[in-house]
């Protein structure tokens, strides 16, 4: 079913959002809705937790100028990480602040917010394609 065409979320924008999950969502708290990652474990290690996850978070800005992202966006996904980074080396506050700001997440969401508007019109010829073939589809009998 796959063409040539057809339009699909870049590799490095999969990487991405999987290494935001593992630092900011990866476990839930039972019976709540809290979420934390990697992040909040590493800030426990004072001074070399937070370096290695600021690390991480810039990977994930290195993935975004592997997309093509603009300077103004890497620019905005630097400075939630900075303040991730430095509110993480506060005690027990960043400790704490580290559940429930989750920056690399916030990345992400502008990440995929500037992919999803440069793509728009391909992936909306793309949605109609999809739909008209299913369509035709359905008459020809097939998802009866």
């Amino acid at each position: 079913m796959a063409n040539s065409s057809e339009i699909k979320a870049p590799h490095a924008l999969r990487r991405a959002q999987k290494l935001a999950h593992m630092l900011d969502t990866a476990v839930g708290i039972p019976f709540t809705k809290i979420r934390f990652g990697l992040d909040s474990l590493l800030g426990l290690i004072p001074g070399v937790g937070d370096l290695v996850t600021v690390g991480l978070s810039a990977h994930i800005i290195h993935l975004a100028g592997q997309m093509g992202a603009p300077m103004s966006l890497r620019a905005a996904m630097v400075k939630n990480a900075v303040f991730d980074f430095l509110i993480g080396l506060i005690p027990f506050v960043g400790d704490i602040s580290d559940i429930f700001y989750k920056g690399n997440r916030k990345n992400i969401r502008l990440l995929e917010t500037w992919w999803v508007s440069t793509h728009h019109q391909q992936l909306k010829n793309q949605t109609a394609e999809m739909v008209d073939k299913w369509e035709k589809d359905v008459i020809k009998g097939k998802y009866e």
